[in-house]
């Protein structure tokens, strides 16, 4: 599901509670050797527009499923999430 036409009150909702895999196509990962990686995000604290490129992000609470579960933060851009769960 395509994230991008929900505005951003919707988006937190939709997305707290949820599991998703994440494509990172800007940082190496020292979790996974690949670039895909699934979260449970908790919370959304904040959405938000990159300044330089207007690409929307959110900053959330996750869970790192793929660091057994680490609670951490975490920006990640909408068009990159995919909900599994």
């Amino acid at each position: 599901m395509k994230l991008i036409h929900l505005n951003p009150i919707q988006l937190a909702s939709f997305l707290t509670n949820k599991t998703v895999r994440y494509k990172n196509t800007k940082n190496k990962s020292s979790v996974k050797d690949d670039l895909l990686r699934t979260f449970k995000i908790n919370y959304v604290e904040r959405v938000g527009n990159h300044a330089e490129t207007n690409k929307q992000f959110i900053t959330a609470n996750v869970s790192d499923v793929d660091d057994g579960g680490e609670k951490k933060f975490r920006n990640l851009y909408t068009d990159a999430i995919d909900v599994i769960v």
